[in-house]
């Protein structure tokens, strides 16, 4: 691996040594970070050289205050947002799944929703389907291919006395319009729950249903988020497998898993995935099996897309209250959040019972919208006594330098001396008293920022 891509994925690297047996942190901070003119997110150390007196602050998102936005029709059991929300011009679009399969309604706000008909698109193999993720195929040359469906299946072999013949796991669908489905005859991806001696097997791991796959226009690869199950203990983690046409993939790999500083007993049981501005970003279910048997969703990152943490652990979408359609299992849309004027919208589905429950009814289940400001979801925080964060040394082309902060009144940010930046803004301007720009970084001539900040919380910073 080259230096400079060796720069651009670490930001801190742990060493192992066999003969301490303890990690040994390797220091960074005077490593140059080549960027760009995205967002530079605050949401872990990566970019960190120094810091004193400022704290790493989660942002949870805002629900909508006519939640759910979606419920059960009077054919329907229930509603699982196991599927996507996409907009295509005026026209906002959803896939979920319900307890025959499949369905489909859509809006012209993105609030209010229709079930046209036909409602249901398909069935399940036996029953329902579970988890399911729609996209745009990136490769549009093909018009009866204009979508692609990713769906679990289960097998259920010997149910009601009749052998099951398909097998179970991930299954291809294309569809020329989303609404007209065709179904490849084998799944692209095998679980194993069910008839293991007739799918593949991963060493250590089983397949599960909750999966999350999409096109990364960055890697330019179709990447899988898998559930992966401990065969010995039945922990459920999170894998990583990629494809380069979306049909043959890569053995998964062990992505992420619950660790000391989780609850015990917690788990990841899901996590979306999508490319944000300068990084990726994962919402991640984590699943408090053995304390409160209930989902939430928490914050993953990366910096590469294949390499994931989870530096902060507050709760990013929490549980409503107790009676509420979303008090017990929680779940995010597969597609990525749609911005809507200065916010973020995402799209979640909600249970009224813990995850154990066996019984359910039209009244247990919904799907609802929480809402972000762009970048929002950490932010570097002072108070009334100031704090200072430094910067690694950028390489950059220089240029206008905005912050994306939130200044109380009596507050203020600093960044090499400049003017203080006040007021609430996603392009907050930075100025010094000679001129208004930063001038290019080169090999040799690194741009560190050094912020002071006082009461106020920051988001990110970008140099276009």
């Amino acid at each position: 691996m080259q230096h400079s891509q060796l720069l651009s994925i670490l930001g801190t690297i742990w060493l192992l040594p066999s003969s301490l047996g303890a990690q040994v942190r390797l220091d960074l901070s005077d490593w140059p970070v080549k960027i760009g003119p995205e967002a530079q997110l605050f949401v872990d150390e990566y970019l960190v050289a120094e810091k004193a007196g400022v704290q790493f602050r989660v942002h949870p998102a805002e629900k909508h205050e006519g939640n759910p936005i979606l419920q059960p029709a009077a054919w329907e059991d229930y509603v699982l947002v196991y599927g996507s929300v996409l907009r295509e011009d005026a026209r906002w679009r959803m896939w979920y799944t319900n307890n025959l399969g499949l369905a489909y309604a859509e809006s012209d706000d993105g609030l209010s929703w229709r079930r046209p008909e036909p409602n249901l698109l398909t069935k399940g193999h036996r029953g329902r389907s579970d988890t399911a993720t729609i996209l745009l195929n990136p490769d549009q040359s093909d018009p009866d291919r204009k979508y692609l469906g990713y769906v679990m299946e289960y097998r259920y072999p010997d149910k009601d006395g009749i052998r099951e013949q398909r097998r179970e796991g991930v299954y291809l669908r294309t569809s020329p319009d989303g609404l007209k489905w065709f179904e490849r005859p084998d799944p692209v991806m095998y679980g194993v729950w069910r008839a293991k001696s007739d799918n593949r097997q991963y060493t250590g791991y089983e397949l599960g249903d909750v999966h999350h796959i999409y096109w990364d226009d960055k890697l330019k690869k179709f990447i899988g988020q898998v559930k992966l199950t401990d065969l010995e203990s039945g922990v459920r983690m999170r894998g990583f497998c990629e494809s380069g046409d979306g049909v043959h993939w890569s053995e998964p790999r062990l992505l992420l898993r619950a660790d000391e500083q989780d609850q015990p007993g917690d788990q990841l049981y899901s996590m979306v995935v999508f490319p944000y501005e300068s990084i990726w970003v994962g919402l991640a279910g984590v699943f408090h099996k053995t304390s409160t048997d209930r989902l939430d969703i928490q914050l993953a990152f990366s910096r590469d897309g294949r390499n994931w943490s989870r530096p902060l652990r507050e709760v990013f979408i929490e549980n409503g209250p107790e009676g509420s359609f979303d008090w017990g299992v929680l779940h995010v849309s597969a597609a990525p959040p749609i911005r809507q004027g200065d916010r973020l919208w995402f799209y979640y589905g909600g249970s009224a019972v813990k995850h154990g429950a066996r019984t359910r009814n039209r009244n247990s289940s919904g799907i609802g919208l929480a809402t972000l400001r762009p970048d929002g979801f950490v932010s570097v925080s002072a108070g009334d006594e100031p704090g200072t964060l430094l910067t690694r040394p950028l390489l950059c082309a220089g240029g206008k330098l905005t912050l994306n902060a939130v200044v109380k009144p009596e507050g203020w940010i600093r960044v090499n001396g400049s003017r203080p930046v006040m007021g609430d803004g996603l392009e907050l301007p930075v100025e010094w008293a000679d001129r208004d720009r930063l001038p290019p970084a080169t090999d040799g001539n690194y741009q560190r920022l050094h912020f002071e900040i006082k009461d106020a919380d920051l988001y990110s910073f970008r140099i276009e």
